[in-house]
Parts: C-alpha cells; sequence; structure tokens
C-alpha cells in the first residue's frame, strides 16, 4: 500500500513515494525490493532487511513499479508488483483564440482553446470571464458574468455578454490535478454603423443620421 499514492491506477501530482507492507503470519528473514519502471521484474536474492515501510523522495514524471519478495526459512516467495503513477508538471502552454476576434460586436463570441500533457494527459478544462468594464460589474446582479470556473469544452459558447472589457481565463488540468491557466482580453464594441427602423443609420452608438441625410 501506498499512504502518497494509494490507487495504482491513479496519477498523482506528489514526487515523493512511501510504499508499505505488511508481513503475515509468518516470521520473515528479510525482502528484497527494487523501484523502476518495468511493470514486472524479480528483485534480486539479497536480502534488503526486515522493515515493513520505504520512501522514495523526487521520482521522475511517468509510470514507476515497486517489487517485492520475502525471505523465509530460507526460501524467496513470489514478487508482489506496485505502481505509483507520477505527474508532477502542469499541461503545455496553450492559447485562447475568441471567434471572430477579441474585439467584435458579437454578443456571444466562442472560444477555442487547445493543450497537451505529455505524461498523465488532459483530463479537463475550466473557464471564468470577468468582468473589467465598471457598469458592467455593477449590472451583474445575476451569475451572467461567472464568479466560480465551469468546466468547458473546445469550442464554447459564452454567454450574452454586454458591451465592455473582460478577461477570460481558462485552466487546462491533468489526471493528476496540476493546471495551467492562460488569460485572454475581449472587448464586446458597438458597431460602427447601425440602421435603427425610421430613425436613420447610429453611427459609433452616439450620432444618429436621418435617412434622408444618408441618401443625399
Amino acid at each position: 500500500t501506498s499512504e502518497t499514492h494509494p490507487d495504482s491506477t491513479k496519477w498523482y501530482a506528489g514526487a515523493n513515494l512511501i510504499v508499505n507492507w505488511a508481513a503475515s503470519d509468518e516470521e520473515v528473514d528479510g525482502y528484497s525490493y527494487i523501484l523502476n519502471t518495468e511493470p514486472v521484474t524479480n528483485p534480486d536474492e539479497i536480502s534488503e532487511g526486515a522493515k515493513t515501510s520505504l520512501a522514495y523522495r523526487n521520482l521522475a514524471d511517468g509510470q514507476h513499479y515497486f517489487h517485492i519478495k520475502a525471505l523465509r526459512n530460507g526460501s524467496w516467495g513470489g514478487v508482489t508488483h506496485f505502481a505509483a503513477l507520477v505527474d508532477n508538471t502542469p499541461p503545455a502552454q496553450f492559447e485562447i483564440e475568441v471567434v471572430p476576434g477579441a474585439r467584435t460586436t458579437r454578443r456571444q463570441p466562442v472560444i477555442q482553446f487547445s493543450s497537451t500533457d505529455a505524461s498523465s494527459g488532459i483530463d479537463h478544462y475550466e473557464l471564468k470571464t470577468i468582468a473589467l468594464t465598471p457598469h458592467v460589474v455593477e449590472a451583474a446582479s445575476d451569475d451572467t458574468y461567472q464568479s466560480l470556473f465551469v468546466e468547458a469544452q473546445s469550442p464554447y459558447l459564452l454567454p450574452t455578454l454586454s458591451r465592455g472589457q473582460y478577461d477570460v481565463i481558462m485552466r487546462a488540468y491533468d489526471r493528476a490535478g496540476n493546471y495551467q491557466e492562460v488569460i485572454r482580453g475581449l472587448a464586446i464594441v458597438n458597431a460602427l454603423f447601425k440602421p435603427i427602423s425610421d430613425e436613420g443609420l447610429e453611427i459609433g452608438g452616439v450620432v444618429t443620421l436621418p435617412w434622408l441625410w444618408v441618401w443625399l
């Protein structure tokens, strides 16, 4: 068993491994053991003593295997194998792509993203949108602008946003719980020209030019 890496099928971020084993009711003269990257290994027939726990420090990322056998009455028993999966490195750096662009008139832009992880692999992504423009922050009485991270898959359609500045924060998690975080600025702006039914053509969200003037 292991208090640091209890489940042999799961990845852990800890680089220090503690292994414990229990002796049977029979008297044990000693144990022979080895830690390597091979799933199956037969330790040598040289006793390492009768202690029942061992610690390894600063293990490299990857799959490690602890192999042990017991010496009783001058005879070696069968070999027991224990796996420890170590991933202490966050996923690779990545970029957030905003469609149609980081400065857009679209109220619901699409976010695209992708990262990789060399050891345990990518488990999931989480996203949070933070409003930076004061009037948007004050108006966000509900959870339209997320205060918590939510799980997301690429491509991800953002909720309907008001005009203003935002930070989109994305985290890529690997199967050991490590994460890589990136931030991308986003601006929702007014269209330069906007037709308003019977009134005319709005320019920059400030001035409305009557249709007669437009035709002239």
